[in-house]
């Protein structure tokens, strides 16, 4: 749950970056990166449920770059004022994949990447 806390937060921030530093990436609105950013983080905490653990590291941190990239530039379609380029998507990408090693390190380590299926 921490995780997806973490991810809730950090998601926006860099895709907010992003925008504002990229001239391939441009919101008009501020809450364009942040439903991104939200969708991001979903996504992401799902496909760690799936895929992270310490034999899967690599695969699942390629597979968040990849996810990623396509969702900044599929949903920057949904916004009218919003550019994003496929080179924007990928460079944004590429900054969230960075702060994901990170993350997947630190679940790995401290053993938060194990699934458990709780009921009640």
């Amino acid at each position: 749950m921490l995780n997806l806390i973490m991810k809730l937060i950090i998601c926006p921030i860099v895709v907010s970056i992003a925008g504002n530093m990229l001239a391939s990436v441009n919101f008009s609105h501020a809450y364009q990166p942040i439903i991104i950013g939200v969708t991001l983080a979903v996504a992401g905490h799902l496909l760690e449920w799936a895929l992270l653990s310490r034999n899967t590291f690599w695969f699942s941190t390629i597979t968040d770059f990849v996810a990623s990239t396509l969702i900044i530039y599929i949903l920057g379609y949904f916004f009218y004022t919003a550019q994003v380029t496929l080179f924007g998507a990928v460079v944004t990408a590429l900054l969230l994949t960075l702060v994901e090693f990170f993350v997947h390190m630190w679940l790995i380590r401290s053993g938060r990447a194990r699934k458990e299926m709780k009921l009640g």
